[in-house]
């Protein structure tokens, strides 16, 4: 582990993702603070971040680096930006937190490992510690929370319990502009840690166990509503509430929680806010939907997953197709926008089960919707199950699987290639449509007339076109698996999905670039509705400004 002496300061730099704002090393940064730490939070997405990293490093070399490595894909990068640092001379601590940090640590700090040290589980008190003990001069060892490169190799110390009581936690700290959707400020904010579900593939419900519990704590309401009060002054007026589960199980303790949020809020004098949330669909009822509403619920993330009650089953989940169904009937009726994913391939998936779910899908395609397979995460009952029958593939970079069903593994593989840009992708096309409804939800909510109708229109009818062309795609890849299965060669397989891609681009360049117009429209449209025109940022949204109505 590298040795610090007491010169090297108090400064501490936290690098992680920022497309938007990232609460977690926000969360890290108010506490560091708190304990009399300087933090700089710089944005890492890609590798051609890195110079930029470099040189918040150079400028002022900090006593404490923290790598955010949330997901299994962030491992390389990750690994590979410490790397960078030793090779421009820094020889400070370096230290990663994070699920796959967690779960992984003995991997990522095993040989030539750039990391000195993990951080597992919740961050906030270990890394605050950890750097009281740098600056001392003093070693780790015994420090709970983390694993450490020691003389004898890795060292675990003891799991540090989950903070309980939420409302001791120091507000998350914000960068100095909002980040905006369609124009319109917005704020990120999570009321509660954890989940209140079971599900076998979920990496929270394992993130929480492995530390003990419990699995879902609550912020109070007037605790949340307090957070509000600086963000609604900065001209914040959409809530993005990062929940896993902001609907509780059961009606009545839901309705109860709605109803603290509404006082506490009127109590601070808080303005109406939009809120984006998210909820099990065995959660929704009519009277959830209207409490909601009234609180401000624009938009409900429904965590539907599967159409098939068999694979609903297999992942642990507690609802059915039927409340699905029921869900998204209620929404209609209530006025509530909801999105929703379809785990389409898991394990055990089969070709009738895909089916099942594509015509789910396809009854649905006004709705924004997109498409994945169930992954595996480290410390989830899945990954154990699969480990425990040798199916496991890759490494703790990239868990994967084949599926039992030949065919469901062969329409899987044609879709990754084929659906990539379109559905699997990161920043894919169907990705952008969710964020893009949700952006012309906001104008008509906030700016409605006949230009927003006009522009919303446009955004729905792009969405189910594509969505409808996914759809045909999968049906035809399907019917092409049936037939060709048995007989075709690994070059013909091959042929079909590389072929079905490039149709698929041909056809989506288009629909990117009108996706992206619609986008610029929204933005400028909503930078003029909120901002006076002598604080109005210039650049891509600013082209957009004249002739808005």
């Amino acid at each position: 582990m590298s040795s610090v002496s007491v010169g090297w300061g108090r400064h501490i730099l936290l690098v992680g993702s920022n497309h938007q704002e990232n609460l977690a090393l926000q969360y890290l940064a108010a506490a560091l603070e708190n304990s009399g730490f300087v933090v700089q939070v710089v944005g890492f997405n890609e590798r051609a971040d890195a110079p930029a990293v470099l040189a918040q490093l150079n400028a002022t070399p900090p006593l404490l680096v923290g790598i955010q490595i949330a997901f299994q894909y962030a491992v390389d990068d990750g690994l590979w930006l410490g790397e960078c640092m030793r090779d421009a001379g820094y020889r400070g601590h370096i230290t990663a937190g994070g699920h796959v940090a967690t779960f992984c640590y003995a991997e990522l700090l095993e040989g030539n490992s750039p990391l000195d040290s993990v951080v597992r589980h919740e961050g906030e008190v270990t890394l605050c510690e950890m750097a009281m003990r740098l600056l001392k001069g003093e070693t780790l060892l015994g420090l709970a929370g983390c694993a450490f490169r020691g003389a004898d190799g890795v060292q675990l110390m003891p799991i540090r319990p989950l903070c309980r009581h939420l409302d001791e936690l120091a507000f998350p700290r914000r960068p100095d502009m909002p980040y905006r959707v369609a124009g319109v400020p917005i704020a990120f904010v999570v009321a509660s840690r954890g989940c209140h579900g079971d599900c076998n593939y979920c990496c929270i419900n394992a993130f929480t166990r492995d530390a003990g519990g419990p699995g879902y704590r609550l912020r109070s309401a007037e605790n949340v509503a307090a957070e509000l009060v600086p963000l609604a002054k900065r001209g914040v007026r959409v809530v993005f509430f990062q929940d896993d589960l902001f609907l509780l199980p059961g009606e009545k303790a839901t309705m109860s929680r709605l109803e603290g949020f509404a006082k506490a809020m009127h109590q601070q004098q808080l303005p109406r806010l939009q809120l984006w949330i998210k909820g099990r669909p065995e959660a929704v009822t009519r009277n959830v939907l209207r409490a909601a509403k009234q609180l401000g619920a624009l938009h409900l993330f429904l965590g539907i997953e599967n159409a098939c009650n068999e694979r609903l089953k297999y992942l642990g989940r507690t609802h059915q197709a039927e409340d699905a169904e029921r869900a998204l009937a209620l929404c209609a009726e209530e006025g509530v926008h909801p999105s929703f994913n379809v785990m389409l391939f898991d394990p055990e998936s089969t070709l009738a089960h895909v089916e099942q779910n594509l015509d789910f899908m396809e009854r649905h395609n006004d709705l924004p919707w997109n498409l994945c397979r169930t992954e595996i995460y480290p410390g989830t009952r899945l990954f154990a199950t699969l480990s425990a029958a040798e199916r496991l593939r890759g490494d703790y970079r990239s868990w994967g699987y084949v599926m039992t069903c030949p065919e469901a593994e062969l329409l899987f593989r044609i879709a990754r290639v084929s659906l990539h840009e379109r559905a699997l992708a990161t920043r894919s096309l169907q990705n952008r449509l969710i964020s893009l409804a949700f952006a012309w939800q906001l104008h008509m909510e906030l700016f409605p007339g006949k230009t927003t109708q006009a522009i919303a229109a446009e955004a729905v009818a792009l969405g189910i076109e594509t969505r409808l062309d996914t759809v045909a795609m999968l049906r035809r890849a399907a019917e092409w698996v049936k037939n060709n299965r048995r007989f075709a060669t690994p070059r013909e397989v091959s042929e079909f999905a590389v072929e079905e891609g490039r149709q698929a681009g041909l056809r989506d360049f288009p629909r990117h670039q009108q996706a992206e117009r619609i986008w610029d429209m929204l933005q400028a449209r909503g930078i003029a509705f909120t901002e006076p025109a002598t604080q109005r940022p210039m650049g891509n949204a600013a082209v957009q400004l004249s002739g808005i109505q």
